[in-house]
């Protein structure tokens, strides 16, 4: 008689099988960031599995940032749909040249992304990136709102490019962001630069000027990097 033990399967197997089911249903249904999932009761039953398979199936795909639970609210559709935190595995790299590397790659992407938005971007779009450069032009210092700003506003270049690849890039560019901002917090002239070039690419994206959009991507960073390395130069002596 065959044993029992071959038999059973290990105890994830339903809710990583169920987390699959949900991964589908957010596809199929065209489920956007920030859009709500039906209730924990709804899902059990569209699924047939128990309300407990169904939480350990959600912790799944929170970790894998597919949705995000809020207390009482419900659980929705994360932003960056199913990309985590440090998808690269850049805090396992080198981090005494991680910066500058991180500034090589996005000078070899963020221009090319900016010549996409122009190309692509909608009213909507340019609506958004307008938005975004309004709201950091009233900021007077250089604070971690101001770094929350700047990574949406090259979030949203990103996102005017409507490539899906490219937009997966962008946790590199948020990691690049935050830790510049560490070394540029109190240069409060890196920060006006900063608003200007912002301003600078906005204007290019929103009149279709191709060219100026990738240079004035490039010079930013360009301009950031060196402030960075000053500042690096600066803490040595």
């Amino acid at each position: 008689m065959r044993s029992t033990a071959t038999l059973q399967q290990p105890a994830d197997v339903l809710p990583m099988a169920t987390a699959q089911k949900v991964k589908m249903m957010i596809i199929k249904r065209g489920m956007k960031p920030g859009d709500r999932l039906p209730t924990e009761n709804e899902l059990a039953k569209l699924f047939s599995v128990s309300r407990s398979t169904l939480r350990e199936a959600m912790k799944f795909l929170r970790a894998e940032n597919v949705v995000v639970i809020r207390q009482g609210s419900g659980t929705f559709v994360s932003a960056g749909t199913g990309i985590g935190e440090d998808p690269l595995g850049l805090h396992f790299t080198n981090q005494e040249n991680l910066i500058h590397n991180l500034f090589e790659t996005r000078m070899l992407i963020e221009p090319q992304i900016a010549g996409l938005a122009v190309q692509r971007a909608t009213p909507q779009d340019i609506s958004n990136l307008k938005r975004i450069v309004a709201e950091m032009d009233k900021l007077q210092v250089n604070s971690a709102e101001t770094a929350e700003m700047d990574v949406q506003f090259h979030t949203t270049v990103a996102e005017c490019s409507h490539n899906e690849v490219l937009i997966r890039v962008v946790p590199i560019i948020i990691e690049s962001i935050r830790r510049s901002h560490v070394g540029t917090h109190d240069n409060l002239e890196s920060f006006k630069r900063a608003k200007r070039s912002h301003s600078g690419i906005c204007n290019a994206i929103a009149t279709g000027n191709v060219m100026e959009a990738k240079f004035l991507a490039e010079r930013h960073l360009w301009e950031t990097l060196d402030d960075l390395k000053i500042r690096k130069m600066e803490e040595k002596t």
